[in-house]
């Protein structure tokens, strides 16, 4: 909608007000989130636990783990050598951890000898008795026998990591109808002492060496080299990993399954990349470019790759998005795409994000949860390096912008902490929006306060005086000092430790005859105190602009600008470098030449989100500048999107002449989400004029499968039982995604001859797609209002309520089935009122009664499970 409104405009950068204020029409796309989810805090700070490193009384120098496997029965059969010094005092005991093991020996070797130990074991920690004490200097290696089972472990709940385990069998059976079998670990955060003993903590580091011994059929990845395989002449292997510099216990890993290996290299390193057979042919697609970013990482940090190899393998079923385990990184298998699901966008943003760590996390690594942003602050930063150094400034800053709103989103929501967050219930808590969106922007700024140069010299010197260690934020601080020169506690004081960000008011007086600007900053948010800070200023004239970087030290700041030409058009933080809220209040014609003139994509969308609230004097001026942008050869593709966004319902708009433009723009765009942007502005123009519905009827013939959404959702919202049949080419698309756009269709046809395609693709669902499409099965049933579709909904339900390890598809399945069991009682109701009931309705309303108590207990059964799994949880 468009309002008449005062000349005056008021700009306000809030969560979402730039890259999310277009998405037009709703869509079950699978959101990815790296390593973290959004979390919802119920305790205050002083309610949560203060915590602190770890006191370090043993060191581990080294770690070697002879491991065998009954798949089936999921269960670890260890042999651990480990070898431990004491950090400075004598030590009687070691502790270490190991959850719910089966310990068998416990010695200690000495010479060619092993002498037993004695030891107490509370499920959790293993304290092993010394038979002499161990001096500082001294050594010994504890040799270990164990059977470990971590699927008997409580899963947890976590946001951020699903499950604690530690170790995971996947399909263990070996059903043929589900994917191989394979076993992989997830260590972070203090998980992998469900597998092996050890001190499960960031701030301790050893060395390693594995062997697995497997089924010959498998493939084998671990930290480190590959050092042999041997065939024990059972049908078995053992494959030896080993890796010589140390490492965080949890970033140990291992991943045993049927794999494809696909061989690529940087300078003289291994790079392979393990995938689903049937994914080899694209598997250089998908990571094609990880030599590039090794080198580019390599170069900007003036620090070479440290490690022995970099693989990277997809994994099913993994509890969380990826890891960074030091030379083997897992990613889930929403990585392994085809390359028509290219055509709108890889993950590469999770790639950069994983190796960016192997010197961010893993050469150098946050001592304790609390200051883990030193570690996902940093990684995520380096997605933005690489967009930067590959895509361009534009596509760099729109990742930028991205981050931003996701922080801002979490902070308006009504979570808010420092970076280092000393308070917390669980470590999987400080996976949050703090943790990795904000922290990548305050480094952000902190290059923005010292410059390119010294900013990355001093990452460099923080690499190489902090390498193989642990830090906290002083290190960094330091290591910046040392370079620039510059004092930068009140940086580190203000972003690291203090919670909350600016929130500004910015107003502006010009005076033409002086061409002078005066500019008004009056910070809000009383709570969060008075922020410093540097921004630029930005002013132009014509093809003349000039730039003033400002500094603001008080909570009201009024700074004076003169300039060689009288302003047109003036832009506080024009590239969107801060990390703020701010409302800029100008007048609309001031809007309207940022709009057309401002050189950084960043300030021209935020002049479009303002000139949306034009009065109507300016809308034919905006509209014509709408239009411009469309036809534009050499715009942004952003801007675009946002322009063909706006057009719809803009007041006196030609409606003929937008449509061509936005056809052009759907003809000739390249960005593909663009290109549905069109698709979508073009369907409300038309205002369901059926003669265009033969573009929308050509888009379903589209490469890009976002465009093919687009043109379904349009269909479905117009017709979706006719879209059904438009559809019947796409149910063969190898794609969750695309057949949850079709179960939309049928829940919202509605035609019982439905049900067929719900009983035929529940199955390959699961997790957030497995919620969506419990969600559309239940809603085509109330539809429907049928015993037999209720009755294939129970059955489908029932077979995944104490399966599903996600807790949101569980409860679509609670639901659904509730909404089932609705049916059944009001079904029963109406039977149970018929005064004289013939010997077939007296069949059903036994049967019907029989229904309702057997749901009624797996209801209940299922509400017992989940209740349980949360007490298990929180002990």
């Amino acid at each position: 909608m468009r309002a008449a409104m005062a000349m005056t405009v008021v700009s306000q950068i809030t969560a979402c007000s730039i890259l999310q204020k277009n998405q037009t029409g709703s869509t079950p796309e699978n959101p990815i989130l790296l390593d973290t989810m959004e979390l919802t805090f119920s305790a205050s700070a002083s309610d949560l636990t203060q915590r602190s490193a770890d006191p370090l009384r043993i060191d581990v120098l080294h770690t070697e783990l002879h491991l065998e496997f009954d798949v089936p029965e999921k269960t670890v059969f260890g042999k651990a050598f480990i070898t431990v010094a004491p950090y400075f005092d004598p030590l009687d005991t070691i502790t270490l951890d190991a959850r719910g093991f089966a310990f068998e020996t416990v010695h200690a070797q000495e010479g060619d000898s092993l002498v037993a130990l004695e030891y107490q074991y509370d499920g959790k920690e293993i304290e092993i008795v010394l038979g002499k004490p161990l001096l500082k200097g001294g050594q010994v290696v504890l040799v270990i026998d164990y059977v470990a089972k971590p699927a008997d472990l409580p899963a947890g709940d976590g946001h951020a990591i699903s499950s604690s385990q530690g170790l995971y069998f996947i399909n263990p059976k070996a059903d043929p109808d589900r994917v191989h079998p394979q076993v992989w670990s997830q260590g972070e955060t203090e998980y992998n002492s469900g597998w092996f003993p050890c001190v499960d903590q960031p701030n301790e580091k050893h060395t390693q060496e594995i062997m697995l011994t497997v089924d010959t059929s498998f493939v084998t990845l671990s930290n480190g080299r590959f050092v042999y395989a041997l065939d024990n002449g059972n049908g078995t292997r053992t494959d030896v990993w080993k890796q010589e510099k140390p490492h965080s216990t949890y970033l140990t890993m291992i991943a045993i399954g049927d794999f494809a290996v696909v061989k690529d290299t940087w300078r003289d390193k291994e790079v392979w990349y393990y995938v689903d057979p049937e994914f080899e042919p694209y598997a250089k697609k998908i990571f094609g470019n990880t030599p590039e970013m090794l080198e580019f990482y390599s170069t900007k940090l003036g620090y070479d790759y440290p490690w022995e190899k970099f693989h990277q393998v997809i994994v099913h079923d993994f509890v969380s998005g990826a890891m960074e385990n030091t030379s083997a990184v897992v990613h889930g298998e929403f990585v392994q795409q085809t390359p028509r699901q290219m055509i709108d966008g890889t993950h590469e943003d999770v790639i950069a994000h994983e190796l960016f760590h192997h010197w961010f996390g893993d050469l150098i690594t946050s001592e304790s949860w609390t200051h883990i942003t030193m570690n996902e602050g940093f990684a995520t930063y380096g997605e933005y390096l690489w967009w930067e150094h590959k895509y361009g400034d534009e596509e760099a800053r729109l990742h930028l912008q991205s981050d931003l709103d996701v922080y801002l989103s979490e902070s308006i929501s009504g979570t808010n902490h420092a970076l280092i967050r000393r308070t917390y219930d669980d470590p999987d808590d400080v996976f949050d929006r703090h943790s990795y969106q904000k922290g990548g922007r305050v480094i952000h700024m902190l290059r923005g306060e010292l410059g390119d140069e010294k900013f990355f010299e001093g990452l460099k010197l923080y690499l190489h005086q902090n390498a193989f260690g642990t830090v906290e934020d002083v290190h960094l601080r330091l290591a910046m000092e040392e370079i620039s020169g510059v004092d930068l506690s009140w940086f580190f004081d203000q972003w690291y430790h203090r919670e909350g960000h600016p929130i500004v008011d910015v107003q502006y007086e010009h005076d033409s005859a002086s061409k002078g600007l005066t500019v008004r900053l009056d910070q809000q948010g009383e709570a969060y105190g008075t922020f410093k800070f540097h921004v630029d200023l930005i002013a132009g004239t014509g093809a003349q602009t000039f730039t003033k970087r400002l500094w603001v030290d008080e909570a009201s700041e009024t700074l004076s600008v003169v300039f060689d030409f009288i302003p047109e058009w003036y832009a506080i933080d024009p590239k969107g470098d801060m990390l703020w809220e701010v409302n800029e209040q100008k007048e609309g014609a001031v809007w309207m030449e940022q709009l057309a003139r401002a050189p950084h994509f960043m300030t021209r969308a935020e002049a479009l989100r303002a000139l949306e609230q034009v009065g109507v004097d300016l809308s034919d001026r905006y509209t014509m500048s709408l239009l411009k942008i469309l036809g534009a050869k050499d715009e942004f593709w952003a801007i675009k999107k946002m322009a063909a966004a706006d057009l719809p319902g803009l007041a006196g708009l030609d409606t003929n002449a937008a449509i061509n433009a936005l056809m052009q723009t759907f003809q000739e765009g390249k960005n593909t989400e663009l290109r549905a942007q069109a698709l979508f502005s073009i369907d409300s123009l038309s205002g369901g004029d059926e003669g265009i519905t033969d573009l929308f009827i050509g888009a379903m013939q589209d490469s890009s499968m976002r465009v093919v959404r687009a043109a379904l959702s349009i269909l479905t919202e117009r017709d979706p039982c006719s879209a059904i049949g438009l559809s019947q080419n796409l149910k063969d698309e190898d794609s969750e995604e695309m057949l949850l756009w079709i179960s939309r269709m049928h829940a919202l046809c509605g035609n019982a001859a439905s049900l067929s395609f719900f009983q035929e693709h529940g199955d390959a669902m699961k997790g957030i797609d497995r919620f969506m499409f419990n969600n559309d099965f239940t809603r085509f049933a109330i539809a429907v209002e049928s015993e037999e579709v209720y009755d294939a909904l129970v059955a489908y339900l029932g077979n995944s309520a104490f399966e599903e390890m996600s807790w949101w598809a569980r409860m679509s399945t609670v639901q659904g089935m509730q909404r089932a069991l609705t049916y059944y009682e009001e079904s029963l109701g109406e039977m149970e009122e018929i005064e004289a009931p013939s010997q077939e309705q007296l069949t059903r309303l036994a049967l019907l009664r029989n229904k309702k108590a057997s749901l009624s207990a797996l209801i209940s059964e299922a509400k017992e499970l989940e209740a349980k799994e949360q007490e298990d949880a929180n002990d």
